[in-house]
């Protein structure tokens, strides 16, 4: 199975609505024309993190969710 992984669409909110960071994770499978899953994701605002451990804390999450997901059915 040939897939990608990408991890972008990444925000940060830090006002009187939240401090959270978005992010959007899409996996795609080549081998299946136009097949993809998406998964958006928050995880608490942490100023100290670069964006390759944004973008790590986002995939590892959409992971999660994926996981949960699967192992309701």
């Amino acid at each position: 199975m040939a897939m990608e992984i990408e991890v972008g669409r990444i925000a940060a909110i830090d006002n009187q609505n939240g401090k959270v960071i978005h992010g959007r994770v899409v996996f795609k499978d080549y081998e299946v024309r136009h097949d993809e899953i998406v998964v958006d994701v928050s995880i608490p605002l942490n100023k100290e993190l670069s964006l390759s451990e944004v973008e790590a804390q986002i995939l590892e999450k959409a992971k999660q969710q994926l996981k949960g997901l699967v192992a309701s059915f």
